[in-house]
C-alpha cells in the first residue's frame, strides 16, 4: 500500500501539470472557474457511472459495461476529480494537506467523533480527542 501524502502528492501533481514532458499547462494559465468547470466536469463523469451502478443495482437493462468495469471506471473518474481539486487549491494558494486536516476535525467536534486528523508526536496522524 503506498503511503501518499497530500503535500507529496500535491507537489508532483502540479509538477506533471506545468512541466513541458507533463502537460506543459502553467497552473496560473487557467482561471478559479476554468479549474472549477474541469473539477465538477470529472465529478459529473463518475456521477455517471454511478447512475449506472444504480441500474445495475436495480436491474434495469442498458448498460454497455459490467459492474466491473463500471466500479472500475467510477474508482478513475473519482481519481480525476480529486486531481483536478488539487490543481483547483494549489491554484488559488491553498494546500490540501494544510485545509482538510482542521475542517475534517471540525466536523469530528461538531458530531462527536472521537478522531480527529491532527498530529501528534505520539501517533502517525490520527489521534483521539
Amino acid at each position: 500500500m503506498n503511503d501518499l501524502t497530500f503535500k507529496a502528492f500535491s507537489g508532483l501533481n502540479r509538477l506533471r501539470c506545468e512541466h513541458s514532458k507533463g502537460f506543459n499547462h502553467k497552473l496560473e494559465s487557467w482561471t478559479l472557474s476554468d479549474w472549477f468547470t474541469a473539477t465538477v466536469g470529472e465529478l459529473g463523469e463518475a456521477a455517471n457511472v454511478a447512475k449506472k451502478l444504480n441500474r445495475v443495482r436495480d436491474g434495469v437493462v442498458g448498460n454497455r459495461e459490467t459492474e466491473a468495469e463500471l466500479r472500475a471506471k467510477l474508482a478513475a473518474e473519482i481519481a480525476d476529480t480529486f486531481i483536478y481539486l488539487d490543481l483547483l487549491a494549489q491554484r488559488m494558494g491553498l494546500e490540501l494537506a494544510e485545509i482538510v486536516p482542521p475542517t475534517f476535525d471540525r466536523k469530528s467536534r461538531e458530531i462527536g467523533f472521537p478522531y480527529l486528523l491532527q498530529l501528534t508526536a505520539s501517533d502517525e496522524g490520527v489521534s483521539e480527542r
